[in-house]
């Protein structure tokens, strides 16, 4: 279901700005707590508001938070696609 959903370039730049203003990358911020629920909740704001209705952003942050080594290569991976499209 996860790779259903791509990174929009807004969601994107907020992730980059984020992290930029952290002077983080991404795999250390999704270690860390605080940071790993600010990144879900970015992305959590790009999902299809029909997801959004279903599945609230409190279990998608403890997802996140207990998915972190995953989701970290996962999400780097769709932030680089996200920028070869342009």
């Amino acid at each position: 279901m996860i790779n259903q959903f791509e990174i929009s370039n807004h969601v994107k730049r907020q992730i980059t700005d984020l992290l930029a203003q952290r002077e983080t990358d991404l795999h250390s911020a999704m270690n860390d707590e605080t940071l790993n629920r600010e990144i879900a909740a970015l992305l959590y704001a790009g999902l299809p508001a029909m997801l959004r209705k279903f599945y609230p952003l409190t279990k998608f942050q403890g997802f996140f938070w207990e998915k972190r080594a995953f989701l970290a290569e996962h999400i780097a991976n769709r932030l680089q696609a996200a920028v070869k499209r342009g």
